[in-house]
């Protein structure tokens, strides 16, 4: 991805070909990264002559900051160092204020210094009013009166419907997806890039212990469950930075290594889950359930009712009768267990996936706003909890 931003900015910088493009991706999956990696790299590459003018000119603006055309243009100024310039003129338009700013970009040697327009939060500078600062940046981008290069990131996946139609117009439609690690093993490869020494360390015996230990580590299977953790949970990168914070503070000459402990510390408090803690609460038919819908997921059953719920823990009660291992628990009538199913949707622990319409509530399709680690989570700490429940949410077998 890096590559595609760099290549599209490195034309704008040393052909004067003017771009634009979006990139959209969930927060925490290196949009900002991206453009600031390709960044410093063209900076190395054609800034790198001491005394020399640079070669291209950033001006960085974020929808949460610029809440209006005239701020944007306040912010453009500013870092143009144009402000002096500016007072001494009068504009009857936002069009000519910025055709004037783009035009004192011009150099004695050069015909134009590029600049490259970042644009944060790119999907609130589409709420602004008549789309002002994006119609006129995407029009001159697309003329090539000046070489520019208009970079817009953005969360959301409509953005491109956001804008008007003479915008859109304007726009190269080039478009750059992101998305955060699908499987997990992508997102322990890059736990292990993260925390690795690389060869910036010059100490080389201690590097080669410290990532020995550290392989070490990332095959602990307590470690690994702290990291599937954060992973089904929110395959946020940035709550993983988050839990590191602790245990590489914590290195020292008496503590070189990375340890177990601190991680897991670490992990417990920086993320309180709501829901797990609100399963604590529940009583035991109802945890039943939740484990029920637990085990239909792992069979690949995102969508389930009543009937099917209900089935599941019968089984289960069955099993565990038949074993002689029921002792403490009961087989609740399905009455009682659809008032359990009522009381875990009242807190939207479970969610109707469709309208109700017609449909017998004990047929009617639902899901569990619940992963399958925050289950396991809630049935190790349910206090009391049957050892035989907290077989069967665990994952083991009856």
């Amino acid at each position: 991805m890096t590559s595609k931003v760099y290549d599209l900015l490195e034309r704008t910088i040393a052909y004067g070909e003017s771009n634009s493009c979006l990139l959209i991706g969930n927060r925490g999956t290196g949009k900002s990264m991206i453009v600031r990696r390709a960044l410093q790299i063209l900076e190395a590459k054609y800034d790198a002559k001491p005394g020399v003018d640079k070669s291209f000119i950033v001006v960085r603006l974020n929808g949460l900051a610029q809440t209006d055309d005239r701020l944007a243009l306040r912010e453009i100024t500013r870092q143009l160092c144009f402000e002096q310039e500016l007072e001494q003129r009068s504009f009857s338009s936002f069009a000519d204020c910025l055709a004037f700013l783009l035009s004192l970009l011009k150099s004695g040697t050069r015909s134009n210094v590029p600049v490259v327009f970042v644009l944060d939060e790119f999907d609130l500078f589409a709420q602004h009013p008549k789309q002002a600062l994006l119609y006129n940046l995407f029009d001159v981008a697309q003329s090539g009166q000046n070489p520019i290069a208009v970079v817009g990131l953005s969360c959301r996946l409509d953005t491109i419907e956001l804008l008007e139609k003479r915008v859109k117009s304007r726009f190269s439609h080039r478009q750059i997806y992101l998305f955060p690690p699908e499987q997990f093993k992508d997102f322990m490869c890059i736990v292990r890039v993260t925390l690795e020494l690389g060869n910036e360390v010059r100490n080389e015996a201690y590097r080669n212990e410290f990532n020995k230990a550290l392989e070490a580590l990332l095959e602990d299977q307590s470690f690994i469950q702290v990291m599937r953790r954060v992973f089904d949970l929110t395959k946020d990168l940035r709550m993983f930075y988050k839990i590191c914070f602790e245990p590489v503070s914590l290195l020292s000459a008496q503590r070189p290594f990375l340890r177990l402990s601190d991680f897991y510390n670490a992990n417990m408090q920086q993320r309180t889950d709501a829901k797990t803690e609100l399963l604590k609460g529940v009583s035991i038919l109802e945890l039943c359930l939740i484990v029920a819908m637990k085990k239909l997921l792992e069979r690949d059953c995102a969508t389930f009712n009543f009937e099917m719920i209900y089935d599941e823990y019968k089984d289960f009660m069955d099993a565990s009768v038949i074993k002689g291992q029921g002792l403490g628990m009961k087989l609740y009538k399905r009455a009682v267990a659809m008032k359990a199913l009522e009381h875990l949707a009242s807190f939207e622990l479970v969610r109707p996936v469709e309208a109700v319409a017609r449909c017998p509530k004990e047929y009617r399709m639902m899901k569990v706003m619940l992963e399958p680690a925050q289950i396991t989570e809630a049935v190790l700490r349910y206090r009391d909890c049957p050892t035989l429940l907290r077989k069967w949410g665990s994952g083991g077998g009856m």
